[in-house]
């Protein structure tokens, strides 16, 4: 059997699969959400990044300082590939991605409003 047509008839096969917890999950990465940046967003992707540290740290038992050992993929992630300019704009540009994901709300009427002077200088224009 060629390789095209191996490849439909499991694609195939899998719309007849029961689902198990009532969804499908696709694996791989998400290219980017069709949302632009905003300050409430980058406000919340923030609250957002700092309650997920706690988590995990509480999870493991800290439960007082922030100390985050760096020698993993998780920060070479971010510094293998440094370019000043793209940093941050890859930063943000992640922010409605990571917050579909997980099933956040993207922002809120009060964090634009609220971050709207804070963050409005550093987001790029229409979030590209």
């Amino acid at each position: 059997m060629s390789a095209p047509a191996s490849r439909r008839g499991f694609l195939r096969g899998l719309t007849t699969l029961p689902l198990i917890g009532g969804s499908v999950v696709l694996i791989g990465s998400p290219v980017r959400a069709a949302q632009p940046i905003t300050p409430g967003m980058l406000a919340t992707y923030s609250a957002w990044l700092h309650m997920e540290q706690r988590a995990i740290q509480c999870s493991v038992g800290i439960n007082e300082g922030t100390f985050i050992p760096c020698v993993n993929p998780g920060a070479h992630f971010h510094f293998d590939h440094y370019n000043k300019e793209r940093f941050g704009l890859e930063a943000q540009l992640r922010a409605p991605t990571v917050l579909a994901a997980v099933g956040c709300p993207l922002t809120s009427a009060e964090a634009e409003e609220a971050w709207a002077t804070t963050f409005r200088p550093l987001v790029r224009e229409g979030g590209r």
